[in-house]
């Protein structure tokens, strides 16, 4: 587990713990725009982030509309 509960402000990891914590989560392209990358999946990174800073990874559906969040434990 990392030394702090979330990411550093100003991170892009920061910015997509904050989306997949939303209660709604956050679609593909939602984390695409955010963060600025033209990735295809986020599946591993909502995995690590949820594993670094604790709760249970989740996704849902399938290309842009594929939605990811984490539930906290």
């Amino acid at each position: 587990m990392a030394s702090s509960d979330k990411p550093r402000l100003g991170t892009k990891r920061r910015i997509m713990y904050d989306l997949l914590h939303r209660p709604q989560g956050a679609t593909l392209a939602e984390l695409n725009r955010a963060t600025g990358w033209d990735a295809f999946s986020y599946i591993n990174d909502t995995k690590a982030i949820a594993r670094d800073y604790g709760g249970t990874p989740h996704i849902n559906g399938g290309g842009q509309s594929r939605r990811f969040w984490i539930t906290k434990n």
